[in-house]
């Protein structure tokens, strides 16, 4: 074993589980919250749209976040960022589980997600620059544990907490069970880590994440909200102005690069084909994901009177399925010649099929008869594996792939991670939509069936474009390697401000 640079933290191992546990909080608030939807939806008179806002909020602002949470890291310190993060969603966690109402709800998620967003850049950066080359791959793989580690503490401690009710607090409890854990870390991590930042010349881009933030809210709030309006003429309007808001964000960032300061997005990546294919293909992969879940907690607890708690318990399979498949990914890839996405997104879409299929075939009996329980479970494995395979590949492609340099690898990075939160958000938006047109206003279970298996039928149709367009990767790869990416200025200008 190679011996460790003398500069190394002597406590560096120590410290990890308290990095992790930031990590986790982070992670942990994108899968609970699902739990609790229709718990939220009962108390607070939340409408449908403001149970999708709930969602997707805390994924546009975890999304638009990402990349300036890095920044402020490299500039005022690794540490220090990542106690304001953990101190600001402890209490960010404290309003949301007080919110009197589903606005303010709504509104708290927001910086509960941006607060996020300072958290899981550091966690990444502090490996990256505490370990040894040799350490990195067991610390990283660790990381990678606590997000399917929180996966399966969502549903298990999230329906509990719901199902109990302690001192009537129900749904609060998701959010207030944060704060001894946020607590705890902020003490340990005051005297366990070490503080780092950037050597290198690095600026913030507000006004490039505000132009963002604004793009995004004009898109996902007409989607969520104009179902219930009626499809009124401000929605098609808010449309029309994200579009024009995404063009303006794009000019800005091209006129930052050329003033040599360090853009929100790195541009020059997208004429590299492999990530622009790669982003692409993510788009469409992600954007059902989190749909998945929140029609399926609507359905079984709001449809067919489950409970949180039993909720929780069926959805445990696709947790283990995606925390055994993700963390088994790179040894299988070998084996099925690197077709992880491929065969993940097979995967997934045959466990939707299987869902469709039952849905039909019984009229949503088969989601709430005990005989049926194993054919469910099976399926929700089925989907996990798939997601758990395809996913680590997704991030493999778009960083580590054919055409990025190392210096690219990091802008890279924060790019598929902002790319595929946002997708998260759109979609919950999108297929929400879809599935709540098919509710009437007193639903029966079997519209609750039925409006579930047209939302399944939109993830299916999502993870079979996804599938195919994989398909096109051997050969995105090869034209990859027949063209020189034009090194002009405006992509050296990005180099050297180290985008």
């Amino acid at each position: 074993m190679p011996a460790e640079p003398a500069d190394l933290d002597p406590r560096r191992w120590r410290a990890l589980p308290v990095l992790l546990i930031g990590s986790f909080l982070s992670f942990l608030d994108v899968f609970i919250v699902n739990i609790a939807l229709p718990a939220m939806r009962d108390d607070l008179s939340a409408s449908s749209a403001q149970l999708q806002l709930v969602v997707a909020g805390y994924g546009v602002g975890f999304a638009v976040s990402l990349i300036t949470g890095g920044r402020l890291g490299d500039i005022y310190g690794r540490k220090r960022v990542f106690l304001w993060g953990l101190s600001s969603f402890t209490l960010a966690s404290v309003l949301c589980g007080l919110a009197v109402n589903a606005e303010m709800l709504v509104i708290m998620r927001v910086p509960q997600a941006v607060a996020a967003a300072m958290l899981t850049p550091q966690v990444l950066a502090i490996i990256r620059v505490e370990f040894a080359a040799h350490e990195r791959a067991v610390a990283v793989g660790l990381y990678g544990t606590s997000m399917g580690f929180a996966s399966i503490v969502a549903q298990l401690v999230g329906g509990s907490l719901v199902t109990l009710d302690l001192f009537g607090l129900s749904w609060r409890l998701i959010f207030l069970v944060n704060v001894p854990i946020g607590l705890l870390a902020l003490f340990l991590a005051t005297r366990m880590l070490r503080e780092s930042r950037s050597r290198g010349h690095v600026t913030l881009d507000l006004p490039g994440a505000g132009l963002v933030s604004l793009a995004l809210l004009l898109l996902i709030y007409p989607l969520v909200e104009g179902r219930e309006a009626g499809w009124p003429d401000w929605a098609f309007a808010m449309m029309g102005a994200a579009i024009a808001a995404f063009f303006a964000f794009v000019a800005y960032e091209r006129r930052v690069v050329r003033r040599g300061h360090t853009p929100l997005i790195a541009l020059h990546l997208f004429r590299v084909p492999t990530i622009a294919f790669g982003l692409l293909t993510s788009v469409i992969f992600f954007s059902g994901l989190a749909a998945f879940f929140v029609v399926l907690t609507v359905t079984f607890q709001a449809g067919f009177g489950y409970s949180a708690f039993s909720t929780g318990l069926l959805f445990l399979p696709f947790a283990i399925g995606f925390s055994a498949a993700s963390a088994l990914s790179g040894r299988v890839a070998p084996l099925i010649r690197g077709r992880t996405i491929s065969v993940g997104a097979l995967l997934m879409g045959l466990a939707l099929l299987g869902f469709v299929t039952m849905i039909t075939l019984t009229r949503g009996q088969f989601l709430i008869d005990a005989h049926d329980r194993p054919l469910l479970v099976g399926l929700f494995l089925v989907y996990g594996l798939g997601q758990g395979l395809a996913q680590p590949a997704f991030i493999h492609l778009v960083t580590s792939g054919v055409g990025v340099t190392e210096a690219d690898a990091g802008a890279a990075a924060g790019l598929f991670l902002t790319t595929a939160q946002s997708s998260l958000a759109l979609g919950v938006a999108a297929i929400g939509d879809v599935f709540f047109s098919w509710l009437g206003p007193a639903p029966l279970p079997l519209d609750y069936a039925r409006a579930l298996s047209a939302a399944l039928i939109c993830n299916l149709g999502l993870q079979v474009l996804t599938f195919l367009l994989v398909l096109l990767l051997p050969w995105v790869s090869r034209w990859q390697k027949r063209i020189e990416v034009p090194a002009d200025d405006e992509i050296q200008g990005a180099r050297i401000s180290g985008s």
